[in-house]
């Protein structure tokens, strides 16, 4: 078999050798050919610690995740570390490429050195298949590998350079997780979608936990079934040995932090963060309305609607936005969120974020969007300067901006443009209004009185930690559109902000917790059939808190995109 080797490698077969193929052996290639479990099961090799090269004798949960791959297009997996999954993946790969004709595999992992490792094992394998078993060989380099079925697997890291103008049949991201949030936004921005778009192209990522970043949207997506990729997960307790002693053993040598994280695969955010990790988790993400650039929508603004005799049947809904903006083009992102304030809960129904327009052009996407919803009330910071602002109200003309006054006693306050003092066209974030902003936006998050189910905001929460006397982003993260949710926080505990729409989120917190307590020294509780309304007091007027059953109409003509 020596005469058939690929450049003095005797373990490799070079392509243009014809070989005599036994009956039992056509017998055995069809039937690996036709299933891949049976393929990896009998004729594929890895490298043991303890024992060397060994057969891959697979464990019940590596064959369910290889029927799963086989099976699916796009698929998802999350596991612990050290469970076999990049392994499992290589052997798939070479099923995939040794019993199909002119595919094409990319492997890609957060470094090329990383990605090439995976390529080893794939390499591994192959070499140690029976001569008969195998493809000839054309090209057998660390980073990629021809075969002379024309089908080829090479490596890369998780670039929008890497694959960029290659044509893709399967493409297989390993622990998407520790890829730089900077790196993946660029990659699934530019490279993914031309990926998936194609009817027949395999998406297998993998990883271990790493915070709230694009690998947790990616698997919360698939788990609520926003997205088209088929979720696994696979606990330690599936591999054998892996017992209640091994997790403790586990837990002791990593600690509470790396164990959650790598064994149990929770998703963690950063430690002393503003909102708790119980309320981080409690949040969910739902899927876009709309989304283009850079500006996502969870609900179209509800206009309301009259029936035929002019009766109001649903109420129009009242919006605020605010603003973050950056100093610059290519640095910071300009951002702004926008709530919904119509009643409590409050609700963040879009945002925006672009680190690319300029400072003269993000007025006329503010006033866009904030015409749309209503002639929402909009706030903008203006710690750097008051063009923003400035073009809104004098050239734009728009007339629902919230003015500043400053207070020699309470500092700076919301009004409508009046009152003694200069009015600002915004808020400066100081020190104290940064303060009382993250202490309400911290009781809102965790009273359940402000509902964010945007994918960004929450892996923004979950690294927004202490520094000091203060709240930022942890270093290498952003804060870019945390910040505009602590002014609206700010907003809320300001006088105007309940003329804005008759709301009084002090009042309704506490109410709240009147409630709480009632529930908790009522003995039997109280029986609610559904025709009371719930009412509180606030000085002269009364207020009512019971939901609207109104659903969202979807405005005729409305295009968010003509910005």
């Amino acid at each position: 078999m020596s005469n058939h080797g690929y450049l003095g490698n005797a373990s490799i077969k070079r392509s243009g050798i014809e070989l005599s193929y036994s009956e039992e052996q056509i017998l055995e290639i069809a039937k690996c050919a036709e299933d891949p479990i049976y393929f990896v099961d009998n004729y594929c090799y890895i490298v043991t610690l303890d024992h060397g090269i060994q057969p891959f004798k697979l464990y019940d949960c590596q064959k369910k995740k290889l029927k799963l791959i086989h099976e699916n297009r796009k698929v998802i997996l999350m596991e612990g570390r050290q469970q076999g999954k990049t392994t499992t993946s290589a052997a798939y790969i070479l099923w995939y490429t040794l019993f199909q004709e002119s595919k094409t595999v990319a492997i890609l992992a957060n470094k090329a050195s990383t990605a090439r490792e995976i390529m080893s094992r794939y390499q591994l394998m192959y070499e140690n298949l029976p001569i008969w078993m195998q493809q000839g060989i054309r090209n057998w380099n660390k980073g990629d590998v021809e075969l002379e079925n024309g089908s080829k697997v090479f490596t890369s890291a998780t670039t929008a350079s890497g694959i960029r103008g290659k044509s893709v049949n399967m493409l297989y991201i390993d622990e998407a997780a520790i890829i730089p949030n900077n790196i993946a936004d660029a990659f699934f921005t530019a490279v993914y979608p031309v990926i998936s778009a194609g009817t027949t192209t395999k998406i297998l990522i993998t990883s271990t936990p790493l915070g709230y970043n694009h690998f947790w949207k990616f698997w919360n997506d698939a788990v609520n079934k926003n997205n088209d990729f088929v979720p696994m997960f696979i606990p330690y307790y599936e591999i054998p040995g892996r017992d209640e002693k091994w997790a403790e053993e586990q837990r002791r040598q990593l600690g509470d932090l790396k164990y959650n994280q790598e064994v149990l695969c929770k998703f963690l955010g950063s430690s002393l963060t503003l909102i708790n990790s119980d309320t981080i988790e409690w949040m969910s993400t739902c899927p876009t309305v709309y989304s283009k650039d850079g500006l996502d929508l969870y609900e179209w603004p509800i206009k309301g609607e009259r029936d035929d005799n002019e009766k109001l049947i649903v109420k129009p809904h009242t919006y605020c936005i605010v603003a973050d903006t950056a100093k610059g083009v290519g640095g910071d992102y300009s951002a702004f969120v926008i709530i919904d304030i119509t009643e409590v809960p409050y609700k963040l129904v879009g945002k925006y974020r672009d680190n690319k327009i300029a400072p003269m052009l993000y007025p006329t996407v503010i006033h866009k969007v904030a015409h749309d919803f209503n002639m929402a009330y909009v706030l903008i910071e203006i710690n750097s300067s008051e063009q923003v602002a400035h073009i809104m109200y004098n050239e734009l003309e728009y007339e629902n901006i919230l003015f500043v006054n400053r207070d020699s006693k309470r500092g700076q306050i919301v009004s409508g443009g009046f009152g003694g003092g200069k009015a600002q066209y915004g808020v400066v974030t100081d020190k104290k209004v940064k303060r009382i902003g993250c202490f309400t936006f911290k009781s809102l998050m965790e009273e359940r009185k402000l509902i964010i189910n945007d994918p960004d905001v929450i892996s923004e929460l979950s690294t927004f930690i202490q520094v000091k006397d203060s709240y930022q982003a942890d270093e290498g993260y952003h804060d870019d559109l945390v910040m505009p949710l602590v002014l609206f926080s700010w907003l809320s505990t300001n006088p105007y902000f309940r003329d804005l729409n008759n709301i009084n989120i002090r009042e309704a917190m506490y109410q709240e917790k009147i409630k709480n307590i009632e529930e908790t020294i009522t003995p039997f509780g109280f029986i609610i059939d559904g025709s009371e309304e719930e009412i509180y007091a606030d000085g002269q007027d009364v207020w009512t808190t019971n939901k609207s059953e109104d659903k969202p109409m979807i405005p005729p003509g409305y295009l968010p995109s003509n910005l």
